[in-house]
């Protein structure tokens, strides 16, 4: 691959073309003080066309000359007839060499990569760049490039994982991508509880036949998430509550229900009862702790007292549901 340096006309470069652009990087205030204070130090490397010049690599510096208002520019000019593939080749290996790449912009070298690498091994190229060769991998990050802007910017941030960006963007989320993941950022979810919140979510909306967008909209959900009165954990819990009444409002009635009468029992400090599991089932578990034989024997008589109260015993007869597979 071959260029020549040239000094060229700025207004012959065509700056919308991002066809090599690889920085997620929009400011250009520092570049163009330091630009202006020291000069070019790496020219641009551009591609003719018919009109003028394309970008390979310096879409910044390109930006900051016009903005120093400047009407040249000292630049490397590769031919109208240089192969695209090593251009792309070109443009990626120079960005990973000034600094580490953000997950944007390994996905966009994957989308320029694929883009001219017809008749070539894109995983071999990858690898050889630097870039995860994992198939599975790639294609995952190579879709993030195509999300919404805005989705980019929560994923950039680290508010929203590529898992959980990628899922947001499915059909069933029905356009609510963006808005979810603003309620990740405004909440700080971890990652377990934005899967908690997707998957409660688009199960309730198939449950009760209305979208996921009417859902999150709707006059409950939004009161939840504006209330001033609650800080980020606790309008997590209530919005974790809500979803899983709306999904299992049987479970969480049952729940209600073992909880007030859990309180009547008045249990002593190292006695637990344990319902089971989603209160499907009969079995229940009283787990006790002790460090004394006194301690043990109180607890012994607390049992003996639970033998025949009516508050067990309605509650290990009311308190369990059929098993329904929800």
């Amino acid at each position: 691959m071959t260029w020549k340096d040239e000094i060229i006309l700025l207004s012959s470069i065509d700056i919308e073309d991002h066809a090599f652009r690889i920085t997620t990087e929009e400011n250009i205030d520092l570049l163009s003080g330091s630009i202006k204070n020291t000069g070019l130090i790496n020219p641009p490397v551009v591609i003719r066309n018919k009109s003028g010049f394309s970008v390979i690599s310096g879409f910044r510096r390109v930006l900051s000359a016009v903005n120093l208002g400047w009407t040249n520019i000292s630049a490397r000019v590769m031919e109208s007839g240089t192969d695209r593939f090593e251009c792309a080749n070109l443009a990626i290996a120079d960005n990973f060499h000034q600094r580490p790449l953000n997950l944007i912009e390994i996905s966009r070298c994957y989308k320029i990569l694929s883009g001219f690498c017809i008749g070539k091994n894109l995983a071999a190229a990858a690898s050889v760049l630097g870039l995860p060769d994992n198939p599975a991998l790639a294609g995952k990050i190579a879709r993030l490039c195509d999300l919404p802007e805005q989705l980019q910017q929560y994923v950039l941030s680290g508010a929203v994982s590529m898992a959980v960006a990628l899922e947001l963007v499915k059909p069933e989320y029905d356009k609510s991508g963006s808005q979810f993941a603003e309620i990740f950022d405004n909440l700080k979810l971890s990652l377990n509880k934005q899967k908690e919140f997707l998957t409660l979510s688009h199960e309730i909306s198939i449950r009760e036949g209305l979208s996921v967008l009417e859902l999150i909209n709707s006059a409950d959900f939004q009161n939840i998430l504006s209330d001033k009165n609650s800080d980020r954990n606790r309008k997590t819990h209530k919005i974790r509550q809500f979803l899983k009444s709306r999904r299992f409002p049987a479970i969480v009635k049952a729940e209600d229900y073992f909880r007030r009468n859990l309180k009547k029992l008045a249990l002593a400090g190292g006695i637990k009862l344990i319902p089971p599991v989603d209160f499907e089932g009969n079995t229940f578990i009283i787990n006790m702790e002790f460090k004394t034989m006194s301690e043990f024997s109180e607890l012994t008589a607390c049992l003996d007292r639970l033998t025949n109260d009516p508050v067990l015993n309605e509650i290990v007869s009311k308190t369990t549901l059929p098993h329904t597979g929800e």
